[in-house]
């Protein structure tokens, strides 16, 4: 059977990069369940920012990770439930709370980085011989400097002969 996003040449790009992310994000819990390791797969860059940090506050890791404030959120309560992070009210300032890893978390760490290191390598492998890394970084860039909607809308506008 014929892959239809493919069919769709450039129209198919953010169906296959969804596909992609779905997959990776699945086997990744597989991978961790069968490692008998209690966490998500997109957890790892939180772990690895307050690792390096110390302590952030929500949108301070937003701003860092490019990623929504509500998705941050999301994700960290999920952490802070699992106990992998702590939240204390920031002295400066009531409304932020400032987050930071747990004993757990750090007692799990160098197991959590030996399999982070190893699927790095794996993801190093997969993607050899490739300029894909450099090439996303590129589409990356473009779409931050000018975005789909406007992209389309540009196109839209273009008089037709």
């Amino acid at each position: 059977m014929k892959d239809f996003a493919l069919e769709l040449g450039c129209l198919g790009f953010t169906m296959r990069l969804k596909r992609l992310s779905d997959a990776l994000m699945h086997d990744g819990r597989k991978m961790y369940k069968e490692l008998g390791v209690d966490i998500e797969p997109n957890w790892y860059v939180v772990f690895r920012l307050l690792k390096r940090e110390g302590e952030m506050s929500v949108m301070e890791i937003a701003e860092k990770i490019k990623l929504a404030h509500p998705s941050v959120i999301t994700l960290t309560n999920k952490m802070m439930k699992a106990d992998y992070l702590s939240s204390a009210q920031c002295t400066d300032d009531n409304r932020r709370r400032l987050l930071t890893l747990t004993q757990k978390a750090h007692d799990q760490l160098p197991r959590l980085e030996q399999i982070w290191n190893a699927g790095e390598r794996g993801v190093i492998k997969a993607l050899e011989g490739t300029d894909f890394m450099e090439m996303f970084s590129l589409i990356e860039a473009r779409f931050g400097e000018k975005g789909f909607k406007d992209r389309t809308i540009d196109e839209l506008n273009k008089p037709t002969l």
